[in-house]
């Protein structure tokens, strides 16, 4: 059987574990609170990064459709004749792409690109 003192002993040492088990619970609790700021500053980077991308985007799709519209009002301009064989080439295939009959990105060689 335990005497009082060792009881008491034994309590102490309980004691001092909590106590250091306590105070690296507070500091892994500042750390992860600092980690938490630091988190939520890089998310409202990245929400400001992603409301200009989309306020670009909108832009650009602004300008590509106003730029659609100002060439749609040009009359005969798709019967004008191409000089350049590979132009016409490279203008048929827009075509087609805009069409959704292009190549696939699986046809597209690097030697075609690097012409």
């Amino acid at each position: 059987m335990m005497s009082t003192l060792d009881k008491v002993q034994l309590l102490e040492q309980r004691i001092v574990k909590a106590t250091v088990y306590i105070h690296n619970l507070e500091k892994k609790i500042e750390e992860l609170e600092d980690e938490v700021k630091v988190l939520s500053v890089h998310n409202e980077e990245l929400q400001q990064y992603a409301d200009s991308f989309n306020a670009d985007s909108k832009l650009i799709e602004e300008s590509i459709n106003n730029a659609l519209d100002q060439l749609s009002t040009i009359e005969g301009l798709d019967d004008v004749e191409l000089l350049d064989a590979t132009a016409s080439q490279d203008l048929e295939e827009a075509d087609r792409f805009t069409a959704g009959s292009g190549i696939s990105i699986n046809e597209v060689s690097l030697d075609d690109l690097v012409k």
